[in-house]
């Protein structure tokens, strides 16, 4: 449901103007199975398609997850986020929109504005940024809420392996919510043999939820591929 933006405000902090990343990502979410009462008995397929840019005003990125059953598409979920810096200090302003759908139902439109602080190693193998923001949700009968978001990225054995993901903890309806998605790629292209520009990393995803869709913490382990294009 969520971003791996490991480099998102990393790189426009760092201010490595022209940057850019692409990815898709294909997942089979093997969780299913976990919980076939509330989730369904059937694996599901899941995409995302990530962009990320940076100029000379900050970054921008954005996402579209989704799930395909049987039947065809029954999720999609969007997410654009913006980050704006205009000075030399390691701060940037965020501001950011969620939605989507889910089956029939649509999600409320949220829409945030904070600030992003992030720190980055010297070779660029470690990042982490954190991003404290307003919340609105629209259509909310308490529509003014707040969130935290941790995102990270440790690139290791040689740029042979990434360990990245993100948290986020909102409230929401007077009910605390907490996502988060920790990945584990091993990138092909940094093997000896093979093509730096042969894009594609095999991996895996957790998802780990509390609140999200159902009441009680889920973990939905994934198989998957994602190819960046170069």
């Amino acid at each position: 449901m969520r971003r791996i933006i490991i480099l998102c405000t990393i790189l426009a902090i760092a201010g490595m103007q022209g940057a850019s990343a692409q990815n898709l990502q294909l997942h089979y979410k093997t969780g299913q199975w976990l919980y076939p009462d509330s989730l369904g008995s059937d694996a599901r397929i899941m995409s995302t398609a990530e962009m990320f840019h940076v100029d000379a005003w900050g970054d921008t990125f954005f996402f579209i997850d989704m799930t395909y059953t049987p039947q065809g598409v029954n999720y999609a979920y969007w997410e654009i986020a913006r980050n704006l810096r205009f000075w030399d200090v390691p701060v940037a302003l965020h501001l950011e929109y969620n939605g989507g759908l889910l089956g029939r139902i649509l999600f409320n439109n949220a829409y945030m504005a904070g600030v992003s602080y992030a720190l980055a190693s010297k070779d660029g193998t470690k990042n982490i940024s954190v991003s404290l923001m307003y919340k609105y949700i629209q259509g909310l009968s308490q529509p003014s809420n707040y969130q935290f978001t941790t995102v990270w990225g440790v690139d290791f054995a040689g740029g042979k392996c990434t360990f990245a993901g993100f948290l986020d903890f909102w409230r929401q309806s007077g009910t605390f919510i907490l996502l988060s998605q920790p990945q584990f790629w091993v990138n092909l292209n940094a093997f000896n043999g093979v093509n730096d520009n042969f894009g594609l990393s095999l991996g895996t995803e957790i998802e780990l939820s509390s609140n999200l869709f159902y009441r009680g913490f889920y973990i939905v382990p994934t198989i998957a591929a994602k190819w960046t294009f170069r």
